[in-house]
């Protein structure tokens, strides 16, 4: 019926008719593929699914089973090292044979297994039966306070692990339990941790303990899971479940995993399972039937969006083809009544602008080539306005050297505060519209100046006076006002020559203006730099020879401490006098060179220029002392890290203690306790560390704390008695008379002198 109005209103050769018909086609031959792909695919994925769980549970199997796989081999290859076992045979009967000084030795080696990403082990503690004490990644303790303050675990008590060396296997995974640090009245945890025993035959009298993060295993194995995750072993118990969920024992009996197939579907979930090769553990995945009815509901929604969206193309068709077709049909009434007879074809509206553009182009042959005729008197036209300078371009300097009038010079050097990778398009984008814009502020007052961009961030105008008294302060003032607006993007230093003479020299006043954009400071602000307003900047060093052979000592020590703070007093030097930027920047060029002397010297040029430090050519953007004072952190660091280890003296005992020292500075720290940790006298290590240091324990203990509590006071942001708790000081008067002591003054007059 709709085709027959059709024919009768507008006929089937009418442009409106093809159009609707062939978007129709296409239309409904489109919908009939997606529903035949709907319902094919629709009963393929559920096996998608269930295929998918299938793979992501072999995954988790396998990736567990090498786990277990790998930590037994890599614990067990420790005994393959001659040396580390005739250490740790001293260890076995550590008191009797004094054998202390083997300890590090014998950590340094298992490091290589706890510190390696890959096996996940949160430490690998060896159990000592004899002296009943372990070693482990911190040192030594007794086996009471390991499993009793440092790894306590309710399900792993002390007596526990006492009684593993009377049990008869090589190697057991035990199940996953959450334990804590029990010290000083504070409880941390160390997360939920699986513990794995390895012995090593034929040691009766020692074993070790892999601490597994089952949580990192988790997130590394687990990832690709879409349920809950349980791992039991051969006699159904559970080694690893889930915090949330259904709990293990709601898991089907173990015979129910017959092994015939890889899941099985019971009440309201599927369990996907996978038996491991090597320790015969049950990996199972319990993934909840709503989910996969949830994914499949989806699809019948697909499917009635899918129908809603075939209505609303074909009314969208119909009114695309009427508001194609109505300009079109305007167009062909229009041609038709210059047509002398009626126009035939598949779309007549179509064949009758065809004609019309035929004709059209013909009309325009015949133009073109008139035209052609008429171009020798064009050029020759063109030609003399050129000649004339009728459009004289003011940007060439040559010419603008003619012109016999007065003029100011203005040189504005930009800095652009963001960098990143498309930094050169932002700076030469920013550097034309401020050209742009600095030309038409000097046009709207002085129609004959000129301004133009003379390198990537400078940009000179050339202002025209009528007389040598006009007045250029207000327009300044204005640009100085603009530029401040945006300083969070750029810095502009605006340099103003005095009033030049007609027929001044451009090259003097570019002189004069580019020497008076060196007297430029340190600050995060526009400057305007006017005549005789600033003194010239010498080009003389920053510091002096005795500062040298101080910096030369310094860096000499290795010590990070003293750098920064000899950085920090020669920048206050600096700041104070007001110097200007460069001279911030041949200080930072003469400290550069002294250490390149210094590394050269120690064969360390080499290691130091394959680190990544920052170049000298960076601080040409600095606007404040403290980009400098991070320029210079970032340059020293890893050369005083490279003079520290060509220097230092590593003693086992001695780097023990500071290690310690410096990651526990908010623990309650003494003698005694480290003693402990080295299963030696109190006083053996006192004399020890004072003969190898030269310093007291105690005395060194608080010049590290002091120094950290320097560090910190800089943050505002912390309280005293919030720094003084984090160094170690838990009593704050105790810490402010410790600091008055090392620093000669309270933490609150240090913070008002220098935190900024």
């Amino acid at each position: 019926m709709s085709f027959v109005l059709m024919k009768r209103r507008f006929g089937f050769s009418t442009l409106f008719t093809k159009l609707l018909s062939g978007f129709l086609a296409v239309i409904l031959l489109l919908t009939a593929f997606n529903l035949v792909s709907f319902f094919y695919l629709k009963g393929q994925i559920h096996k998608e699914i269930v295929k998918y769980n299938e793979l992501a549970m072999n995954h988790a199997a396998l990736g567990y089973e090498n786990q277990f796989r790998l930590t037994r081999e890599m614990v067990l290859g420790l005994s393959q090292n001659p040396q580390w076992m005739t250490y740790v045979n001293q260890l076995r009967q550590v008191k009797r044979n004094q054998a202390y000084g083997y300890v590090n030795d014998v950590i340094g080696e298992m490091k290589r297994l706890y510190a390696n990403p890959f096996l996940g082990m949160d430490n690998l503690i060896i159990y000592f039966q004899k002296d009943a004490y372990v070693v482990e990644k911190d040192g030594t303790s007794s086996a009471k306070a390991m499993f009793g303050t440092y790894y306590a675990s309710p399900a792993y008590p002390p007596a526990f692990w006492d009684g593993q060396f009377g049990q008869r296997y090589a190697f057991r995974v035990f199940p996953a339990a959450p334990f804590t640090e029990n010290t000083a009245g504070s409880v941390r945890s160390k997360g939920k941790l699986m513990p794995v025993v390895i012995k090593m035959m034929p040691y009766k009298d020692m074993y070790l303990i892999a601490m597994l993060d089952a949580e990192r295993l988790a997130q590394n194995l687990q990832s690709t899971m879409s349920g809950s995750f349980y791992i039991l072993d051969s006699e159904g118990r559970p080694l690893y479940s889930p915090e949330t969920g259904p709990d293990a024992g709601t898991l089907p009996a173990l015979h129910s995993f017959d092994g015939q197939r890889s899941f099985v579907q019971l009440k309201d979930a599927y369990y996907f399972y996978q038996k491991g090769a090597d320790t015969g553990f049950m990996y199972v995945s319990r993934v909840p039937v709503q989910s996969i009815s949830a994914q499949l509901l989806n699809l019948n929604l697909v499917l009635l969006s899918l129908l809603a969206i075939v209505g609303v193309l074909i009314i969208l068709t119909y009114a695309f083809s009427r508001k194609v077709h109505r300009p079109i049909r305007i167009m062909a009434d229009t041609l038709r009544a210059d047509e002398p007879e009626p126009v035939q074809g598949p779309v007549r509206e179509i064949e009758l602008i065809s004609r019309r553009v035929q004709h059209l182009r013909s009309t325009h042959q015949r133009i073109s080539s008139d035209l052609a005729r008429k171009n020798s008197l064009l050029r020759h036209y063109a030609y003399t306005n050129r000649l004339k300078n009728i459009h004289m371009n003011l940007s060439e300097l040559k010419e603008l050297a003619d012109v016999s009038m007065p003029y100011v010079m203005v040189a504005y050097q930009i800095i652009f505060k963001e960098a990143s990778a498309e930094y050169p398009l932002v700076q030469e984008k920013g550097a034309y519209y401020m050209r742009e814009y600095v030309d038409q502020i000097w046009r709207q007052v002085y129609p004959d100046s000129v301004t133009l961009q003379t390198e990537p961030c400078q940009i000179l105008s050339i202002v025209f006076l009528p007389d040598e008294n006009a007045e250029t302060s207000a327009q300044l003032r204005h640009l100085q006002q603009v530029f401040d607006r945006d300083r969070s993007s750029y810095l502009v230093t605006m340099a103003e020559s005095p009033v030049q003479p007609a027929g001044a020299s451009f090259t003097d006043a570019l002189a004069c203006v580019t020497g008076m954009l060196k007297q430029r400071k340190l600050l995060d602000q526009t400057q305007w730099i006017r005549p005789g307003h600033a003194a010239p900047v010498k080009e003389t060093r920053c510091f002096k020879a005795t500062w040298e052979q101080e910096l030369h000592n310094r860096l000499l020590s290795g010590s990070e401490d003293s750098m920064r703070e000899w950085i920090a007093k020669s920048l206050g030097v600096l700041e104070k006098k007001q110097a200007a930027a460069i001279e911030y920047r041949r200080f930072a060029k003469d400290v550069a060179d002294e250490l390149d002397k210094l590394l050269r010297s120690l064969n360390l040029h080499a290691e130091f220029e394959a680190a990544a430090v920052p170049m000298l050519e960076s601080t040409l953007h600095f606007y404040s002392p403290g980009q400098y004072e991070a320029w210079f952190g970032s340059l020293l660091s890893p050369a005083l890290e490279l003079i520290r280890r060509k220097t230092e003296n590593h003693d086992p005992i001695t780097s023990f203690v500071m290690t310690y020292i410096n990651e526990h500075l908010d623990e309650d720290i003494n003698l005694d306790m480290m003693a402990d940790k080295l299963n030696i006298t109190s006083g053996y290590l006192s004399t020890y560390f004072k003969e190898k240091t030269g310093l007291n324990f105690s005395d060194y203990l608080n010049d590290q704390r002091i120094r950290a509590a320097k560090d910190m006071l800089q943050n505002l942001d912390l309280r005293i008695q919030d720094v003084a708790a984090r160094v170690g000081y838990h009593n704050v008067n105790s810490f402010i008379r410790m600091f008055k002591r090392h620093a000669g003054m309270t933490p609150g007059e240090f913070r008002k002198k220098y935190a900024s």
